[in-house]
């Protein structure tokens, strides 16, 4: 395992040389695949959940010997942050405690130094003890520190650890976020001390790899362990840079000149988070998160390590890689804007995930540097691409977003924050405000919950793809493989097949839980029902599908439309094809739609007849499609912000009783003006 475990959600090392850790275990196969992006997204909302799967995610304990959350702000991260505390013990020594407590009669000071003195934190601890306390009431956050880890974490350093990267969220849902971002930080921290003898480690705690990793590099070549030794160890690296200097960090015309100057500022520990030379959303990003040396030096050390570099350049967008990377080298990738190449930390970050064996990989394809890339292995498709900024800034927008009683800004903010600027506890902020302002509302809960399923917090993913159910079986069954709960996956799998008995999806699923179970006869009734049906001419596997026109139409909420004579509120138009894609006969049942919003759902019954099929009788041959168009609204104002229109298609064959079925939805938008 490296440095970094599961889930970093630290982005520490994103200023300096982490990424997302991903676990790959190399000798297993893959969970299923998740499919390909279609035009049109399948999803049903608030219906049809397995039995038991919200009721058990919620039975989770939300304290342990370790954390103890009174103000309940830490969940659902508990759980994951007892674990790292644990590690902290057992791999340095350290018994590290986190508190949340909700009184005001004392300051943070004095009430962080009770709890230290009365659990008697580090006492009996080989190498001392360490206590965060976030109190919501106050609105403010403290690190204790016991004795004998003074010399390498300070009060100065450890004040500002927490004022900044701590108390801005102590009274939101992104506390745990930001406790998991810090005990990274100190982790990797303690490390590099213990290697610089700042701090005294017994013996049995230096045989750990990740410790003989920093003693390594501190006592190599490169004078790697002089520049170390000659930070102090609570310096503020993200000072401002002088006037004078900041040439030697200006981005230029020629991408091989940006490299070397981003070279130059990190070799020179430069954290300065306005320089020019980064792309807005990586300044943004360079602010938000400590500065970590260590990782920046060893990035320095593994792109010279890497050198000739070769430079792969299409239109605004380079990738500066190696044809013989060294271990852990990642490419440097850059922007032109205004006609100069800047340093695109975000891009990086946000697409390169890390293994077990500290190999990066492609994460995401929906990149504009997918194509120098290659060298990293395929990827899927993620919705994770910047947002368009329309020539405004991204700061402009941030602060325009800021609204108190709009959900579709809040929401907005919150991909501006982490699809931009790849920042997650602010990001976090406003995901959860607009789950505040429409707790039921199903592209907000989608939305929250895919973007936790991309980074791999399944704590986070399930309760809120639970609460839209139907439609998002696979991704539902992702997040509890990722958990380590089969038989949570295995639920929502069933479910699927339900819906839909020939789902090739649903079977490869099976398959991979039976052999995961040891169930040799369950995963051969899987392969044989696979087989049957990818042999089978007619593709009875083959769905029937939804297609909308446009793919995203415009909502209009400010207006009113007459349609034959009645007054039409929250409107929208666009147009919605229906093909059959395998290759028989099929009969549609039933085309059951909903409407669902931040305001009350509502629904609008059986509109199979919508089509007018030339077959008659609600018949589709092989490869058929139909067409209509037509204005969608609503007779009253509804007080939407957006409406998403649910589809539920079931259909058969002609001559078979299966039936399937299939839900998809069309998510209408307002306009979002340009920042005044």
């Amino acid at each position: 395992m490296s440095l970094r475990t599961v889930l970093l959600l630290a982005l520490l090392g994103v200023v300096g040389a982490g990424a997302w850790h991903v676990q790959r275990v190399r000798n297993e196969p893959p969970a299923p695949a998740t499919a390909a992006r279609e035009q049109s997204r399948p999803a049903e909302t608030l219906v049809e959940t397995p039995e038991g799967a919200q009721q058990e995610h919620r039975q989770v304990p939300q304290e342990n010997s370790r954390v103890e959350d009174q103000a309940a702000v830490l969940a659902p991260f508990v759980p994951r942050l007892s674990r790292m505390a644990d590690d902290f013990y057992k791999d340095l020594g350290i018994d590290v405690r986190v508190v949340t407590i909700n009184d005001a009669e004392a300051s943070i000071e004095e009430q962080a130094n009770q709890i230290f003195e009365g659990k008697q934190i580090g006492r009996d601890s080989p190498v001392g003890g360490v206590l965060i306390v976030l109190n919501p009431r106050l609105a403010k956050a403290r690190i204790e520190v016991g004795y004998t880890l003074e010399g390498a974490l300070t009060d100065l350093h450890m004040g500002r650890l927490a004022r900044d990267q701590l108390a801005p969220y102590v009274s939101y849902g992104a506390a745990g976020m930001a406790v998991m971002d810090v005990l990274h930080y100190l982790k990797d921290h303690v490390y590099l001390s213990a290697a610089l003898g700042r701090l005294t480690l017994p013996d049995d705690f230096k045989t750990a790899k990740a410790y003989l990793e920093y003693e390594r590099y501190v006592s190599g070549g490169a004078g790697a362990g002089t520049k170390l030794s000659s930070v102090p160890i609570d310096a503020d690296l993200k000072v401002t840079v002088p006037p004078e200097l900041r040439a030697r960090y200006a981005p230029s015309k020629d991408p091989k000149e940006s490299v070397a100057a981003y070279l130059r500022a990190t070799g020179d520990f430069a954290g300065d988070p306005s320089l020019e030379l980064f792309t807005e959303g990586s300044r943004l990003m360079r602010k938000h998160y400590p500065f970590a040396p260590f990782e920046e030096l060893r990035r320095f050390e593994r792109i010279e390590s890497s050198k000739p570099l070769q430079y792969i350049v299409e239109g605004d967008y380079a990738v500066a890689t190696s044809e013989r990377p060294a271990h852990g080298f990642v490419p440097i990738l850059l922007h032109r804007e205004q006609g100069l190449w800047r340093i695109d930390l975000v891009e990086t970050w946000k697409n390169l995930f890390f293994d077990g064996e500290g190999k990066y990989f492609l994460r995401n394809a929906n990149t504009p540097y997918e194509f120098g890339l290659k060298q990293f292995g395929s990827a899927g498709y993620h919705e994770m691409h910047a947002l368009p900024l329309r020539d405004e800034t991204l700061e402009r927008w941030l602060e325009d977003l800021d609204r108190d009683d709009d959900v579709v800004a809040a929401l907005w903010r919150a991909e501006l924050w982490l699809r931009n600027g790849f920042v997650f506890p602010p990001a976090l902020l406003d995901y959860e405000k607009a789950r505040r302002l429409a707790p039921r509302d199903p592209w907000v809960l989608e939305v929250l919950g895919e973007r936790a399923r991309y980074l791999s917090l399944p704590e986070l993913a399930i309760p809120a793809l639970e609460s839209i159910g139907r439609g998002l079986e696979y991704s539902i069954a992702d997040a509890y493989n990722e958990a380590g709960d089969r038989q949570g996956a295995g639920r929502w799998i069933d479910a699927a097949l339900k819906e839909n008995p020939y789902e090739l999806r649903a079977l490869e699923w099976k398959k991979y839980l039976a052999e995961k179970a040891d169930n040799a006869a369950d995963a051969q009734r899987a392969q044989e029902a696979l087989a049957m049906l990818r042999n089978n001419p007619e593709r009875p596997h083959q769905p029937v599908v939804l297609f909308f026109h446009p793919d995203m139409p415009r909502f209009e909420p400010d207006t009113t439309i007459d349609v034959d004579g009645t007054k039409v509120f929250d409107h929208s138009k666009f147009g919605v094809t229906l093909q059959n894609t395998s290759g028989r006969t099929v009969e549609i049942e039933s085309v059951m739609l909903k409407s669902f919003g931040d305001s009350a759902a509502s629904g609008l019954g059986d509109i199979k007849g919508y089509w007018r099929y030339p077959q008659g009788n609600h018949r589709l041959g092989p490869g058929e499609y139909l067409y209509f168009e037509k204005q969608w609204g609503f007779t009253v104002d509804t007080g939407h912000h957006h409406v998403r229109y649910v589809f539920h298609t079931c259909w058969h064959g002609l001559g078979s009783s299966v039936r399937q079925c299939r839900t998809q939805w069309v998510d209408t938008m307002p306009h979002i003006p340009n920042p005044k």
